[in-house]
């Protein structure tokens, strides 16, 4: 919703809107809803990361061809093709399906680059452009721009390429800074506006906050930067979303490739990996705000390793029956049906609310440990459609989802329903008079809202329930 707001502040001309991200994805998301792409607003919002989540099979096989071979490329890419957790978060309409795209695009050109001969003008001119041009629009598709710093520092102390003796400096130029600077500029012009940068100040201050709190595992943790780093979300929230949200068979193999590569971290491909799945891993663990979504840019490197695992373990066979190329044929087949074709049908049997899915560790702790991110409002539009089919005219209807509501309410022709937020200091649900309809998500508690939520559990009367796969996600109570 904030997005389709945006995007019709775009159509109004006034692109500051929504400042908190860069513009390239509510461009495409404009273009898509303006070009009646789809049916319905939802399904032309998710198109354009649905389409660049599909394809980030291309970058991810090129920069792991780059690093290894072609066979442990076509690896990683069909385990992202059919990894539940990729689907899951490029489904959902959020800046990080672009900023994977794109920032797998800018390591590969990176590395490409470097390891062209500096002698090749020509060719290394095209590869640091392109790879500049690649960092500019993963800049303006999300303002993480470390990952551009985590290139730099890796290809410092690592060395993709011998240099031969006599051969010029191997440095990169400094017009390829210049470049990525252009391209964010040119793709996201909006932060040049003096109230963009006003806008940005009051949110990184955690002035805009209308609530705070992520239920993990039954109890409310801070989840914000100043909570940092160990007074808001528990450092082992992505552990333990690696341990029981990732298919077992895909992380028995990114375990057997995390073998492979610390047990021979002098190859450059197993160094590039280790260090950025621990420098992704590490600080994201320290910083106070987590949210499920964030693991979408450490999924490609986990899929790397999980290829590189089951490229070893295939070899590891083949090195005992060198003689028999029956044995590696066969190796080979059982080890794709295995480790793609298992998990492919995992993603089939979950689908549509990929989020859900917890593997045998967890296997009856769907929507516990993660609710707010595994149910993403799943379950709102029906609740608000049972509230506007039963509400009278002029009763209250409370909920965590100010936006959301406001477009349902005028979709299903209710905007005489007083629609307020649960959280909101000026309203009071257990006090407002009259017909009161309250909507309740689990993953939407808050510190400003959860002594409401347990009085309106308490002494209000439960009229509909939203189950998603067997799981309640919306509950709707009311008081009379």
């Amino acid at each position: 919703m904030n997005k389709l707001d945006a995007i019709h502040a775009y159509e109004r001309g006034d692109f500051s809107a929504n400042s908190e991200h860069p513009m390239v994805m509510k461009l495409l998301m404009w273009a898509s809803v303006g070009k009646g792409l789809m049916d319905s607003d939802e399904a032309a919002l998710r198109f354009p990361n649905a389409l660049i989540g599909a394809l980030t099979v291309v970058p991810l096989f090129l920069l792991t061809a780059a690093f290894f071979d072609r066979w442990t490329a076509l690896l990683a890419a069909a385990f992202w093709a059919i990894g539940i957790n990729a689907i899951t978060h490029n489904r959902i309409g959020k800046e990080d399906s672009l900023l994977v795209f794109f920032m797998l695009f800018g390591f590969y050109f990176f590395v490409r680059a470097k390891q062209i001969s500096p002698v090749d003008k020509t060719s290394l001119v095209r590869r640091y452009a392109a790879s500049a041009v690649s960092f500019g629009l993963m800049i303006a598709s999300k303002y993480f721009p470390h990952y551009l710093g985590l290139n730099m520092l890796f290809h410092h102390n690592f060395h993709v390429r011998e240099a031969r003796p006599h051969e010029p400096s191997g440095h990169t130029p400094g017009w390829f800074f210049i470049v990525i600077i252009g391209v964010f500029l040119l793709a996201s012009p909006a932060v040049l506006m003096p109230e963009v940068w006003e806008y940005m100040n009051a949110y990184m201050g955690e002035r805009l906050l209308t609530h705070s709190g992520y239920l993990f595992a039954g109890q409310l943790y801070k989840n914000n930067m100043s909570s940092s780093p160990f007074w808001g979300t528990p450092i082992y929230f992505y552990l333990l979303f690696l341990a029981i949200k990732v298919p077992l068979l895909t992380l028995l193999a990114f375990f057997i490739g995390l073998f492979c590569a610390v047990k021979k971290p002098g190859h450059v491909g197993h160094a590039f990996l280790l260090f950025m799945f621990l420098f992704w891993l590490v600080p994201y663990s320290l910083i106070g705000g987590k949210w499920l979504r964030y693991t979408l840019s450490v999924m490609p490197f986990v899929y790397m390793l999980a290829a590189v695992g089951v490229v070893g373990l295939i070899r590891w066979v083949a090195e005992r029956f060198p003689s028999s190329g029956r044995a590696l044929f066969t190796t080979s087949a059982f080890a794709v049906v295995v480790f793609v074709c298992f998990p492919a049908w995992t993603a089939f049997a979950h689908r549509p609310h990929y989020a859900l899915y917890t593997n045998a560790l967890a296997a009856d702790k769907a929507g516990f440990f993660f609710p707010h991110d595994e149910f993403y409002d799943d379950g709102l539009r029906e609740a608000i459609r049972y509230v506007c089919e039963q509400a009278p005219q002029g009763a209250t209807i409370a909920h965590e989802t100010p936006a959301v509501a406001r477009y349902y309410l005028s979709e299903f022709a209710r905007t005489d329903l007083n629609s307020h937020a649960i959280s909101s200091r000026e309203f009071d649900v257990t006090t407002a008079p009259g017909t009161v309809y309250v909507i309740v998500q689990r993953g939407r508690t808050y510190f400003e809202n959860r002594e409401e939520l347990e009085t309106v559990r308490a002494k209000f009367r439960r009229v509909r329930e939203v189950t998603i796969d067997g799981v309640t996600a919306v509950e709707v109570f009311i008081k009379q």
